[in-house]
C-alpha cells in the first residue's frame, strides 16, 4: 500500500554533513487522510558488514507538533522536519566507505473514524562516501 523512496546527492564527501531525503509513496488506488509528527522519517545507516553506524548526536530536540495531509493515489509526500527537529534526522556525516541507509516512516491514517498506525521502512539504499 505504501513504500518509501530514498534519495541523496551522488557526490558525498567524508566527514561532511549531507542530507538524505525520503518520500512516502501511496501505491494504492485510494486517497488517505494522513497525520504525522515532526519526526515522521528517521534513518538507520549500516556499513558494508551490516553494522549499525551511530550518528554523533548527544541530544535531539523534537517539537511535539502534528501535521495532516491527504495522500492521493500514486502521489508522494515528503517532509524535511523544518525547524521542529534539531539536529535533523536526515542530516548525516560519515567516514569514507560504502553504506546502506534504511529510512523509516511513522504515520497515522484516518479512515471511517478510526486511526490506523503505520511504521514502515524502505529497502536499503546504497551510497558511497569519498
Amino acid at each position: 500500500m505504501f513504500t518509501i523512496k530514498v534519495h541523496t546527492s551522488s557526490h558525498l564527501q567524508a566527514n561532511q554533513v549531507f542530507a538524505v531525503n525520503s518520500s512516502l509513496i501511496n501505491n494504492s488506488k485510494s486517497s488517505w487522510d494522513m497525520e504525522h509528527g515532526a519526526d515522521m522519517f528517521t534513518y538507520e545507516v549500516y556499513d558494508r558488514k551490516g553494522k549499525l553506524i551511530q550518528q554523533e548526536v548527544k541530544e535531539r530536540f523534537v517539537n511535539a507538533i502534528g501535521y495532516a495531509t491527504i495522500l492521493n493515489p500514486n502521489d508522494s509526500y515528503s517532509y524535511d522536519e523544518g525547524e521542529h527537529v534539531f539536529p535533523k534526522y536526515n542530516e548525516l556525516s560519515l567516514q569514507e566507505g560504502r553504506y546502506e541507509i534504511i529510512s523509516k516512516a511513522k504515520f497515522r491514517i484516518k479512515k471511517e473514524g478510526k486511526d490506523f498506525e503505520f511504521e514502515i521502512e524502505s529497502k536499503p539504499f546504497k551510497i558511497d562516501v569519498y
